[in-house]
């Protein structure tokens, strides 16, 4: 690409600026999803350690979704870590997993975003895998995407913080609770035949 050339036409942006709130959204989303992207891979880390060789660790979670992912994590510490605070904080570190799976699988899956005059917030809808609704809704706002965005960095920084305890190089007094998100609760699209 020579310098000087667009990436992608300005046309093919899409226009969110139907509210203010949609542009910096979008810019808050994008960190949130690459820092998921961080919780995932450290999230692999700590269970690979539980699971004693990164190559036998990495082969079995290759083939496991996010989920998946969870439960083995809670089910190998909880029958091999011996430290009780380090159990707590992987507790802790998997309920928060789900909570921001759930958030940003709604947000980052929404191929539209409405926003009706007579409600708060925007509408954040996407398909949906509930043959009684073909669409569902979150409502989000920036100030809901960023507190994500926190959680998932501090999800980072302890998952981080984990992996290096169990190489003995970490540090439990750098482990903290954070508030956690509320889940974005999902409604059904109305169409009016429903």
């Amino acid at each position: 690409m020579k310098q000087g050339e667009k990436m992608v036409e300005q046309e093919y942006y899409p226009d969110y600026h139907e509210h203010n709130d949609f542009g910096p959204a979008m810019l808050a989303l994008s960190h949130f999803i690459i820092n998921w992207n961080w919780v995932e891979h450290y999230f692999n880390v700590v269970l690979w350690h539980y699971a004693g060789d990164i190559q036998v660790g990495a082969m079995y979670t290759a083939g496991l979704g996010n989920q998946s992912r969870a439960d083995t994590l809670l089910v190998l510490s909880k029958a091999k870590e011996k430290n009780p605070l380090i159990l707590d904080f992987t507790e802790f570190s998997v309920s928060v997993f789900g909570k921001l799976k759930s958030n940003r699988n709604s947000l980052a899956h929404s191929h539209s975003i409405a926003r009706d005059i007579n409600e708060e917030k925007p509408r954040w809808i996407r398909s949906s895998n509930n043959p009684k609704s073909s669409h569902v809704y979150v409502y989000a706002d920036l100030d809901d995407i960023v507190e994500n965005l926190n959680a998932c960095g501090a999800l980072s920084k302890n998952l981080l913080e984990l992996s290096l305890i169990q190489m003995g190089k970490g540090n439990t007094a750098l482990l903290t609770k954070f508030p956690v998100p509320k889940v974005l609760l999902p409604h059904s699209v109305a169409y009016g035949n429903e």
